[in-house]
């Protein structure tokens, strides 16, 4: 739907006002559209998440979605109709939603992102290769949640972070804490080597004084 030629210099005014900068007619049309475009698109995935709603109260369990193509929240496959699965923690494929099901994973890793690493990730950030991540997950260096493939075989690995607390990154707060108090604690041991060091060479020289 374009807009009439009074909205786009409606916002043409409100434009200028905020950002103190004059748009022209094909930039304002631009902006314009593109902002209500923007809006609609907010308010049918709004009335989306809301007909779902109302299907969860009647199918709490959950059940298939057929209206589109959607990316599993956990492993982040595409799925659609049969292969997928929508309940209170959003769409998955089947595989991730039996490891929710059955507890091998938490619900809230389909909607906290920042609640655990996948194996790609742990490469990123760490440079531990998917090999050696499956190696340290077997010798109990790492603790994971395995969602395996209707065969038992691994699927996708999950780290939560509560069960990795070794697993900081860099550039988190966790991190610049982790490193605060190694560095406080580095010079602590280093004063009070330095005391024990000056003890020593007091005594020293009282010793050699007798």
């Amino acid at each position: 739907m374009s807009l009439s030629k009074e909205r786009i210099d409606e916002f043409k005014k409100i434009y200028k006002e905020k950002f103190n900068k004059e748009l022209t007619d094909a930039e304002a049309s631009e902006s314009a559209n593109n902002l209500v475009g923007f809006f609609e698109l907010l308010w049918k995935s709004s009335l989306r998440d809301m007909q779902r709603e109302e299907i969860l109260k009647k199918e709490p369990k959950g059940f298939h979605i057929a209206d589109g193509i959607y990316n599993c929240m956990v492993c982040r496959r595409t799925v659609t109709g049969d292969e997928s699965w929508y309940d209170q923690w959003g769409v998955k494929c089947l595989l991730c939603q039996k490891a929710v099901e059955d507890g091998t994973i938490p619900g809230f890793v389909c909607t906290d992102h920042d609640s655990h690493y996948k194996t790609w990730e742990l490469k990123d950030k760490f440079k531990i290769h998917p090999q050696t991540a499956r190696k340290m997950v077997r010798l109990g260096e790492l603790k994971a949640r395995i969602v395996t493939t209707e065969k038992g075989e691994p699927y996708e690995y999950i780290f939560l972070k509560k069960e990795n607390p070794q697993l900081i990154c860099r550039y988190s707060p966790e991190r610049k804490s982790y490193d605060r108090h190694r560095k406080k604690e580095s010079e602590r041991l280093k004063w009070e080597w330095k005391k024990k060091e000056r003890k020593k060479i007091k005594t020293s020289k009282n010793t050699s004084q007798i």
